[in-house]
Parts: C-alpha cells; structure tokens; sequence
C-alpha cells in the first residue's frame, strides 16, 4: 500500500466513523429507559417476599428488549462496558449504582426504613438517565473525533 492509498483508506475510515457518530443519536425515552431499568431493580426490593427477585429478572428481561430494539432500529447497539473515554461513565453509573442498592438494602433490612429503595431508586433513575445522556454525547465525540483528525 502506497502513501495515497494509506491517506484514501485513513479518510474513508474517517468518514465512516463520522457517519456512525451522525447514527448513534438515541432519544431522552431511550435514556430514561436505561434510568428506570436502573432506578426499577434498585426500588424493587422495597417489595416483600420474592419480589425482588422477580422484578430484578423483568428488568433483566426489559434489558435485553432494548439491546434488541437498538439492534432493530440502529443496525447495532454500543455496550456500555467497552474501551475509551466513556469507559469512566460506565464505572460511575456502576459504583453509583452499587452504593445506592446497598443503600437501600440496608436502610430497608438494619433500620426498617421500608420506603428508602423507592426514594434511592428513583434517585438512580434521574442520575442513570443524565449519565446516558453524558455517555452517548462522550461516545458521539469520540467517533466524531476521528473523522476531524482529533
């Protein structure tokens, strides 16, 4: 391959990218999804008996119906669990998430508080749902970036 062809295939590359990044545009019911996924499983274990258990399955299950309708309507879905500069949205989203389900957890079983996972879980609703956003714009940056030489 001569310098030309490295240039043409470098650009073509580059332009591809700059088209993913043009693709990779979900809506706020997209993001909001995500954050009542998230928010969902952590409010559930303010339910009694074996509630929990089954919702934090629905919600496993609504999971995998919105990997499947990216998959439908976009052609692909970007896991959130991958390489680059949205790696650090990802780690937060999950150690914000651990916290506020031990959180819940412990506030509902040690100090009786019944309705703590239902405060906490919306809570992570509205922060998941900022964090999408943040991450999918971090994610169209990177993309775009490549095509702008960056």
């Amino acid at each position: 391959m001569n310098e030309m062809e490295a240039a043409q295939s470098l650009e073509m590359m580059r332009t591809t990218r700059g088209a993913l990044a043009a693709r990779a545009k979900w809506s706020l019911a997209r993001h909001a999804a995500v954050g009542l996924l998230l928010g969902g499983l952590i409010a559930g274990y303010a339910l009694p008996g074996p509630w929990p258990m089954i919702l934090a399955g629905a919600c496993m299950a609504a999971t995998a119906m919105v990997v499947a309708r990216d998959r439908r309507r976009d052609g692909f879905f970007v896991s959130g669990y991958r390489s680059g500069r949205t790696w650090w949205v990802t780690f937060a989203m999950l150690l914000v998430g651990l916290a506020a389900l031990v959180g819940a957890i412990v506030l509902r079983q040690r100090y009786g508080i019944t309705w703590a996972p239902v405060a906490i879980g919306g809570g992570m609703a509205v922060f998941a749902t900022i964090m999408s956003i943040v991450w999918e714009r971090m994610y169209r940056q990177e993309l775009d970036g490549a095509r702008h030489g960056c």
